[in-house]
């Protein structure tokens, strides 16, 4: 299966103005940096070096006795017979750079120098890396690239590019699009289809192998037996780059998550991960190993807020973790909920994976999600996300069932100083007479086009 992604059009952006850097690709494991670095090189360079430091951990060698460029291509040259480094024509690819502080210590040489492009990829750049060297021969700190490293960050597939691999009309997408940045119902077609793709979406989730599995197979089965393997990579990560006692409560964070959306305020507690009955874990316990989900691009974070507007602050001890991928989530919760959500069945309880999927949304749309929560008093309300699109405020309700109430969205801006209320729900496009505006939950990976157009002048 050919993958578009949208992350290649950076890449080419960064080619044609580089702005000496070299580029730093952060994500977590198996969304696909490798392919796309390997076909941006086919497409644009006459040679391709590619150094895996976990499968080539010899090449670490090359990068800790040198001391500038000329030094690492000879290096590199010993070490890769009939490797060719032509200036101007070459790009080095250095995956899982984590594994090698050295090499990463190199981009600050290789943007300086400006005769190779280079392009690095990690899985846990954002994490402690307890196994890589820290230091290099001489026991000096490795250098930091810092201001010459361009870094992008890759996620799993969006709905639009799952609907690109398998093979959706591209016309019809387009005109949806049109109606969504427009707010014009769609047509009952249209709405049924997306929302059954989207339901598809939200089972089979945005890891390309569980995607690829999907499109050649049509089963649901083997695209999750993709995720079954993903989520032993997710466990090995946790206990190779952890001590003994972080990886078990690392591991016992990230298997909670989906017990903590599944309750009734899905915010995250911490004596759910205790064992012993009665028992209390404090924050302090727990919250790094939650930071190490986090870094490793595994979980998503959604903080609550004192106030659903603008200047946020938000409250330390009070959030929600979502995970990164949502067909990781369904998975996770086991067949009953895939069959579930397949079946649009109303009976079950779907507002943790749904909540989940618009969090995604968001997150995989460049924009922050935050909560709101009031749980007593004259203004007491529930705000699923608040969000900042351009310089709006717009609180955000979910709606994952067929009520359409919405105590809370409805009356914030009477409290509050919110620019825009959405809906999010299994419903048209319109805009009610509050005011508020509705659209169906597919419609979240498309938040990009509601943006309101400004027509002052340019700066």
């Amino acid at each position: 299966m050919s993958v578009k992604r949208k992350i290649y059009d950076e890449l080419l952006s960064w080619k044609e103005d580089k702005q000496g850097t070299c580029l730093t690709i952060q994500g977590q494991r198996q969304v696909g940096k490798t392919y796309i670095v390997e076909r941006f090189a086919e497409d644009n360079y006459q040679h391709f070096i590619e150094i895996d430091f976990t499968r080539m951990p010899e090449m670490m060698k090359a990068f800790e006795r040198a001391v500038d460029v000329d030094s690492v291509i000879r290096e590199l040259s010993i070490r890769m017979n009939g490797a060719v480094f032509e200036p101007g024509e070459t790009l080095i690819f250095l995956d899982e750079i984590q594994e090698c502080p050295a090499a990463r210590s190199s981009l600050k040489w290789f943007a300086k120098d400006g005769r190779y492009d280079v392009i690095a990829s990690g899985s846990l750049l954002g994490v402690r890396n307890t196994s890589a060297k820290k230091s290099n021969k001489e026991g000096k700190e490795p250098l930091s690239p810092m201001g010459y490293e361009n870094i992008l960050t890759m996620r799993s597939m969006d709905f639009e590019e799952y609907l690109w691999a398998i093979g959706f009309n591209i016309v019809i997408l387009e005109e949806i699009k049109s109606k969504i940045r427009a707010m014009e119902p769609l047509d009952e077609s249209e709405l049924d289809v997306m929302a059954s793709h989207f339901r598809d979406f939200m089972i089979i989730g945005g890891m390309p192998a569980s995607v690829e599995a999907f499109v050649r197979t049509k089963q649901y089965s083997e695209s999750g037996k993709k995720i079954d393997i993903i989520l032993g990579d997710i466990i090995n990560d946790i206990n190779r780059y952890n001590d003994p006692v972080n990886a078990l409560k690392t591991q016992r964070c990230f298997e909670s998550i989906p017990e903590h959306l599944s309750s009734n305020n899905k915010k995250f507690q911490y004596s759910r991960l205790e064992n012993r009955p009665g028992s209390r874990a404090s924050g302090e316990k727990y919250f790094e190993n939650l930071l190490w989900i986090e870094g490793a691009g595994y979980g998503n974070f959604c903080y609550g807020l004192n106030s659903p507007e603008r200047p946020f602050k938000r409250i330390e001890d009070l959030f929600k973790v979502y995970l990164s991928d949502t067909g990781i989530l369904v998975r996770m919760m086991g067949t009953s909920a895939a069959m579930a959500i397949h079946d649009d069945d109303i009976g079950f309880n779907a507002g943790a994976v749904v909540e989940n999927e618009i969090a995604e949304c968001l997150s995989k749309n460049g924009i922050r999600p935050r909560f709101y929560r009031k749980n007593s008093g004259k203004n007491q309300m529930e705000i699923d996300f608040v969000i900042e699109l351009l310089d709006e405020c717009i609180a955000i309700e979910v709606k994952s069932g067929k009520k359409r109430e919405s105590p809370s969205v409805g009356k914030v801006s009477d409290v509050f100083r919110v620019d825009r209320r959405m809906m999010f729900e299994n419903g048209n496009i319109r805009k009610d007479e509050y005011g508020i505006e509705h659209y169906p939950l597919f419609a979240a990976a498309f938040i990009d086009l509601m943006r309101r157009r400004y027509d002052g002048p340019a700066f």
